[in-house]
C-alpha cells in the first residue's frame, strides 16, 4: 500500500469520511425495537447536515447507504482512494445510565514505536495506521477536548482516548477515530450529532 503522510492543503480543504457501523447483513446491537446500523446511519447523516452547512471548506463522505454491503477493507480502500482528512467510526450500544458515555479509540496494537514517516513510503494494510500516527494522538486529544466542552456536559460522560487493534479502523491512513456512544433510547443519538459535528470542523480548523 503506497501512502504520503497525511498534510493540510494549502486552500483549506478537508474531506472527512463517516462510517456507521452495521450494513444490510450486520444489523448491530439491539437498541429498543430497533437495530444499531439504522441508528449510526441516520446520526452519520444528521452530522454530514450540520458540518456542510457550518462549514462548506468541509466535505463530508459516508461509507454506505441504506441496503449496502460493506466487505473487508472496503471503507480503508475508500478513504485512503480520496485522500480523506479524517476517518470516524460511528457505533451505539444500549445503556440505562442516567448519563451515557462517548468512548473514544484509534488503532494500535499496543506495541507501537516512532513511527513518523516522510515522503512516499509502502506499508502493508494493517501498518498503514502508522503513517499518521502522530497526528492521529493529536487529533483524539483535540476532539476529546472538543466533545467535553461544559456546554455538553449534561448530556454524556467522554472516556478515552484508547488504542485498540479495532477491526473497522485497520488499514486506514489518514488519522481514524472510532467513537462508541451509549443510547437510554433509540432517539438519544440526537445528543450527540451536534457536538461530534462541531467537534469535528473545530478539530480540522485547529
Amino acid at each position: 500500500m503506497y501512502a504520503v503522510p497525511f498534510h493540510e492543503k494549502s486552500n483549506q480543504q478537508y474531506t472527512v469520511v463517516l462510517d456507521p457501523a452495521g450494513d444490510v447483513k450486520h444489523t448491530g446491537r439491539h437498541i429498543a425495537d430497533v437495530f444499531e446500523r439504522g441508528l449510526t446511519l441516520q446520526c452519520a447523516e444528521k452530522i454530514k447536515e450540520i458540518i456542510e452547512e457550518r462549514a462548506p471548506h468541509i466535505k463530508v463522505i459516508i461509507t454506505r447507504m441504506p441496503g449496502d454491503t460493506v466487505y473487508d477493507l472496503q471503507n480503508a480502500s475508500l478513504s485512503n482512494r480520496i485522500h480523506a482528512h479524517l476517518f470516524i467510526h460511528i457505533s451505539f450500544y444500549y445503556t440505562q445510565e442516567t448519563k451515557p458515555t462517548l468512548f473514544l479509540y484509534q488503532f494500535s496494537y499496543g506495541n507501537d514505536f516512532a513511527s513518523h514517516q516522510q515522503g512516499l513510503v509502502c506499508h502493508s494494510y494493517d501498518q498503514a495506521y502508522r503513517i499518521n500516527k502522530e497526528k492521529t494522538d493529536m487529533l483524539c486529544q483535540v476532539l476529546r477536548t472538543e466533545l467535553v466542552c461544559p456546554h455538553y456536559h449534561s448530556l454524556y460522560g467522554v472516556k478515552g482516548p484508547y488504542a485498540l487493534p479495532l477491526q473497522p479502523l485497520i488499514g486506514i491512513v489518514a488519522p481514524a477515530i472510532a467513537c462508541e456512544m451509549g443510547l437510554k433510547s433509540k432517539e438519544s443519538w440526537h445528543s450527540y450529532a451536534e457536538p461530534l459535528a462541531q467537534g469535528i470542523i473545530n478539530t480540522l480548523n485547529n
